[in-house]
């Protein structure tokens, strides 16, 4: 698994996936090339505050809110690094499409934000015009949960000096690491569920399960892609593939509840199923055993890029090039993990300040690198989390 993290790293650097959640049909908006070319900031505000030295800041954190779990949890942990660098957070919650993430940004950078991070889940469009607002504005930034499929709009933002880089899940290592838990478990025969049709974080980890299933000898019998009904589509499936004993859900987490339900329909007790994306229901369903395995605990994408954003403003950046970081889903298999989550990441802060400022922040530690930071991230797990709270996994 070191290998394969440290080898992550190095393509992590080259900026050639694609975007969380797809794009959209928008065209991109073009900078006006009118302003020039922009100076590079450096890494000196005039001479006031010295270069690589802790001070103030106001961070700005766009999302679409916090009324489902990962939003809440998502919001909850950048604050984590926030605070840890003594700086103050701010919110605007209102972001579902690109054009209100392009006002939300707007309105950050108006109050005050010398840092914002946003995710491109509602479109690559807002790239461009939010990446010449930080420009105009001296603004860092930073993008979670993201990497650019439009390589025009990669070149153009990797001109910009105040783009820090980006943070994302290795969708197709967690997408084989499942197929893997759930033939633990006993899958067999297996219906894959896709929420959507071109989206490449779905396509990601289906293509990491269908491997894991062809290594491991797991029959996939057929795919339902983006059902406007879970529940009647698997029981369709079900009737056509009666051998099927697992579903793989790529997605839509909360789905889960529906295709249980729809394998108990079909007189079936003992089935497997995986799934991404964490929902409130589902320590009830790991506890009852109908639910195997989980992915999602991702809101530390907001975490790290907050200290990848902090860093360039404190004249400290873990590197001089557009970097990417790569982080692991939190995957959890049993009620235990389940509580454990709740405790001391979904109502409890998984890293404490001191944690965070030794082990990602050069102005707290020098001896922190790109290299080290990842290595940190990388260990982000249920049983990381338990070693360093002294808890049990």
């Amino acid at each position: 698994m070191k290998k394969l993290l440290a080898l992550l790293l190095a393509l992590a650097m080259v900026f050639c996936l694609v975007a969380c959640g797809g794009g959209n049909d928008e065209e991109p908006e073009t900078p006006d090339d009118s302003q020039g070319e922009t100076e590079d900031p450096g890494t000196d505000d005039g001479g006031e505050t010295p270069a690589g030295e802790q001070k103030p800041f106001k961070y700005g954190f766009i999302s679409w809110g916090t009324a489902d779990e990962h939003g809440r949890t998502l919001a909850a942990a950048t604050q984590w690094a926030v605070e840890a660098a003594g700086g103050e957070f701010v919110m605007d919650g209102s972001a579902v499409s690109a054009e209100q993430t392009i006002a939300a940004a707007e309105n950050l950078i108006q109050g005050g934000c010398d840092i914002i991070s946003f995710c491109t889940y509602a479109g690559e469009a807002s790239v461009p015009q939010i990446s010449k607002l930080c420009q105009e504005n001296e603004v860092y930034w930073t993008m979670w949960d993201t990497t650019i499929a439009d390589e025009s709009i990669q070149e153009m933002i990797n001109q910009d000096p105040y783009f820090v880089g980006t943070a994302n899940e290795d969708q197709y290592s967690a997408g084989y690491d499942t197929m893997q838990k759930m033939a633990e478990a006993g899958a067999t025969d297996v219906i894959v569920v896709k929420y959507g049709v071109n989206i490449p974080t779905c396509d990601d980890r289906c293509e990491g399960a269908y491997d894991a299933a062809e290594e491991l000898g797991i029959n996939m019998l057929y795919e339902i892609v983006a059902p406007e009904d879970y529940k009647a589509a698997m029981q369709n499936a079900l009737v056509a593939y009666p051998e099927a004993n697992a579903a793989f859900l790529a997605g839509s987490g909360t789905q889960s509840t529906a295709v249980s339900a729809a394998f108990e329909e079909a007189g079936k007790s003992d089935y497997v199923i995986g799934a991404f994306d964490y929902f409130d229901s589902m320590g009830e369903m790991l506890q009852d055993g109908s639910l195997k395995v989980i992915n999602g605990g991702h809101m530390v994408t907001g975490t790290f890029t907050a200290v990848m954003g902090i860093n360039a403003f404190f004249g400290t950046p873990l590197s001089e090039e557009k970097y990417s970081i790569v982080i692991p889903y939190l995957t959890l298999t049993s009620y235990e993990d389940y509580e454990l989550y709740i405790e001391y990441a979904s109502e409890g802060a998984a890293y404490t300040s001191e944690e965070l400022q030794q082990n990602c922040f050069p102005v707290f530690n020098p001896d922190v690198t790109l290299e080290s930071f990842q290595e940190f991230v990388s260990n982000w797990s249920i049983e990381d989390i338990a070693a360093r709270k002294g808890a049990e996994a």
